[in-house]
């Protein structure tokens, strides 16, 4: 839409009525109650015969999220959907209930509509009596927006005062149970999910197989979650710590740090509330239940696949933390799924999670990266031979001397201290506290031993021995030195030990030709990299 035309008719007397637009309307509840889902089809209802009876407004989409909080912009996939189709320019007015059905996040609210504005994309907001083309919009949102968020936190803050007052008198918090019903306040047991939950502990406790093989196993005795799907290994794990199972009352476990993200932090476990309450009758006892949890805390402290297999898992990941958007400032990450598993390409996080609207950043094959690098460590290291010599003429000379000194000294240590034991000898025999014989005896044996190590000393075989032995450990350090230098073998390797970030910036624009700028770990200048990724041969330049 021209914004500066459309603003002139409007000052004129025309209303967005009059126009000639392509409309779409954005509705949205917050949960997926039956109440609410009459609601959303009641408002889908109004939205299209509004559109329908006027003549100079043709529908083109309906944009629609279920049973998703208006806090967070990120969770509601079709207002993405939407924002992009009116970037795309498929759109001129979105119809939409109320500020509150759009975001109850202020800084969504304006940034959104602001935006949409900039695209020639206009939000009418039907309750509110608010259209963002109005010279006075962007102050009466910012208002309406404050006031629709404010209640999010006043119902926030109603929520957790209802909760401690039910905790304070001992009443159950949430709805049913896998395994129990709610009745009157109370659980009762579930017989038949109450199996899915006897199963879980008996099989786990037995320590025979793990959780994700337990939902399959249930799955073939005909057990599923809510969804008609294989129980998950995260479900099962949750099933698998609740108190609640073995008849406790469990109350402020974890708690929201903040009511626009709900993210939830783990309360310690001094400040929880776990007790063994009547209200509760057990599915297990509480010997299986802690046998279980005793194995489940003991597994999760093995390392895992990737961890003992870090070799394969740093290959696998050479990237990691290397590379970074120039545009959002978000690092890159594998993608390397099933489809991709012979060809993965690095993409930047921004753009992999929140779409091309918030990151239009470039994917880039794996094997480009790895080309680019190995000709870069190539030249770095172009004189290898040369080097290799000079680091193993250092390190020769290092374990040369370091052996030498090391015999040597040990040598004279014990020379020392036989020399004092021969001394505190003479004192006892001084003083009358051992005979001669035993003085003897015992002098002679000190006497040999020094003569031996004084020989050791100039002992040519003993030096003859300790350089085979020399040789031998060079010969393994030369070996490793030019396995270490093989650029190909240990490429993840020396990524990992030489660059400390990369760069990567589009040029003009364009997701197929970029430049990578390579920040080295040690002191050499940065690389700059031209990449054409629509050349067919795609031979990477250094500028």
């Amino acid at each position: 839409m021209d914004l500066k035309k459309a603003r002139e008719e409007l000052r004129k007397g025309i209303t967005i009525y009059d126009m000639k637009l392509r409309v779409g309307y954005y509705a949205r509840v917050s949960t997926d109650k039956d109440d609410q889902l009459n609601s959303l089809e009641n408002q889908q209802h109004y939205f299209e015969d509004m559109i329908n009876e006027n003549k100079n407004w043709t529908l083109v989409a309906s944009y629609i999220d279920e049973g998703i909080s208006g806090t967070q912009v990120r969770k509601r996939g079709n207002f993405l959907k939407m924002i992009e189709d009116a970037t795309l320019g498929k759109i001129d007015l979105i119809l939409t209930k109320e500020i509150s059905r759009f975001s109850r996040n202020t800084v969504d609210s304006i940034k959104y509509t602001e935006y949409l504005l900039k695209n020639g994309v206009i939000v009418y907001f039907l309750s509110d009596n608010l259209n963002t083309i109005s010279p006075d919009s962007e102050f009466r949102l910012t208002i309406m927006s404050s006031l629709a968020q404010d209640e999010v936190r006043k119902l926030s803050e109603r929520v957790k005062f209802g909760i401690n007052r039910m905790i304070k008198d001992g009443k159950l918090i949430g709805g049913n149970l896998t395994g129990y019903y709610k009745k009157n306040g109370r659980y009762e047991i579930n017989k038949e999910e109450a199996f899915i939950i006897e199963y879980l502990f008996t099989t786990y406790a037995s320590g025979r197989v793990g959780l994700k093989k337990i939902g399959e196993e249930l799955a073939s005795l005909g057990y599923f979650n809510s969804k008609g799907g294989v129980y998950s290994d995260t479900t099962l794990a949750k099933f698998l710590t609740n108190p609640r199972y073995k008849g406790y009352y469990t109350a402020r476990l974890s708690e929201v740090e903040d009511y626009k993200t709900h993210k939830k932090k783990k309360v310690p476990k001094e400040n929880q509330i776990i007790y063994k309450d009547t209200k509760i009758p057990p599915i297990v006892s509480e010997e299986l239940w802690d046998k279980a949890n005793l194995l489940h805390e003991q597994r999760k402290k093995i390392p895992s696949r990737h961890v003992l297999n870090s070799n394969d898992h740093i290959k696998k990941y050479k990237y990691s933390s290397k590379l970074y958007c120039k545009d959002c400032g978000n690092v890159f990450i594998r993608n390397g799924g099933s489809n991709r598993s012979n060809n993965p390409i690095w993409t930047c996080k921004t753009y992999k999670n929140l779409g091309v609207l918030k990151c239009a950043s470039p994917n880039i094959k794996e094997t480009d990266l790895d080309k680019i690098f190995i000709e870069l460590f190539s030249n770095i290291l172009k004189n290898k031979e040369q080097y290799i010599t000079i680091i193993f003429n250092e390190y020769q000379n290092i374990i040369k001397n370091y052996n030498n000194d090391f015999e040597i000294k040990d040598i004279n240590n014990k020379i020392i201290n036989i020399k004092k034991q021969k001394d505190k000898l003479f004192d006892l025999s001084v003083k009358g506290m051992i005979d001669d014989f035993e003085f003897k005896a015992r002098n002679d044996k000190f006497n040999l031993e020094l003569v031996n190590l004084e020989n050791m000393i100039n002992d040519n075989s003993l030096k003859l021995n300790k350089d085979l032995e020399l040789k031998n450990k060079l010969d393994l350090l030369n070996s490793s030195l030019n396995r270490k230098l093989d650029i190909k073998e240990n490429l993840a390797y020396l990524v990992n030990l030489l660059v400390n970030r990369v760069e990567i910036e589009k040029i003009n624009g364009n997701r197929k030709h970029i430049i990578l700028k390579i920040i080295y770990d040690f002191n050499n200048p940065d690389t700059i990299i031209e990449l054409d990724m629509n050349n067919k041969n795609n031979v990477p330049v250094e500028l």
